[in-house]
């Protein structure tokens, strides 16, 4: 096992062949199946047919990449559980014990080498110090970021009172709508206090107090989608905080995460 792959490299050779080479084969029979229907007398019958087809043989697709996906990143990634949860996240994968993960297409030399590999899910993931990474990281909002949410929100309001000018009633909505979004973005644009503090020691949130290293569990960044949108959080024990308008970025986040325990280990070996 080389172990000479990052977990973003396996997660990038993921996405093509478990998320977009799937996409590809189930939107390619639902396009043909239109291009049928409009080059021959056959009747709109093929369209419902196209969108079976097209969303079975993505599926299939899927199920016989996902193996061949799993093995190779397991065999060439250091940190499995980094790799795994991740790829859980993004949907490229199920958690393990799912039934959608019985779906998957897997010959018995196969079975025999992911259980082989499994063993690796018994050794700890490893992070290493980055002398890049300041002794403490303090996080504020963006200003930038809440600046351009506020204009936008500002804008739905001044659509809404056009539309109350014009009798558009609708435009009432809009208007609360928008007003209240302004309020909250006007509320942050002059909150300066620090939202995240991050150490050696531990994590500190607004308004509370530093909770060490010691007693943080389950920590990550993952982004969860929301229809065509999504959202990036900072989560640890029942903590769940959104990073989208914060001074940081999500894969500089996950770095300072890693760093900031490494150096609280090193520290307190015992």
């Amino acid at each position: 096992m080389r172990e000479n792959i990052s977990v973003e490299q396996a997660l990038r050779r993921g996405r093509w062949q478990l998320k977009y080479l799937p996409m590809i084969a189930t939107f390619g029979c639902i396009t043909g199946s239109f291009f049928i229907s409009n080059q021959t007398t056959t009747g709109g019958w093929v369209i419902p047919i196209g969108f079976i087809s097209g969303f079975s043989i993505g599926w299939l697709v899927w199920s016989y990449f996902v193996m061949e996906w799993k093995i190779w990143a397991y065999e060439n990634v250091r940190n499995i559980h980094e790799l795994q949860r991740k790829a859980v996240d993004e949907k490229l994968i199920w958690e393990s014990g799912s039934w959608f993960e019985k779906t998957e297409f897997k010959n018995y030399q196969q079975k025999l080498k992911l259980k082989q590999l499994e063993e690796k899910f018994l050794e700890k993931d490893i992070f290493k110090d980055d002398i890049s990474v300041p002794r403490e990281t303090i996080i504020f909002y963006s200003r930038i970021t809440i600046l351009v949410l506020l204009i936008l929100f500002l804008g739905v309001s001044f659509l809404g009172t056009y539309l109350l000018v014009e009798k558009e009633y609708f435009g009432l909505i809009l208007l609360i709508f928008g007003l209240f979004l302004s309020f909250n973005q006007i509320k942050k644009l002059k909150d300066k206090a620090p939202q995240i503090i991050l150490n050696d020691k531990g994590i500190k949130l607004k308004n509370e107090n530093l909770i060490p290293w010691s007693k943080i569990y389950n920590d990550r960044v993952f982004s969860q989608s929301n229809g065509k949108s999504s959202t990036n959080y900072l989560a640890f024990n029942d903590e769940k905080i959104v990073i989208d308008e914060l001074s940081i970025k999500f894969n500089e986040l996950e770095n300072l995460l890693h760093v900031y325990r490494v150096r609280y280990e090193n520290n307190n070996p015992n």
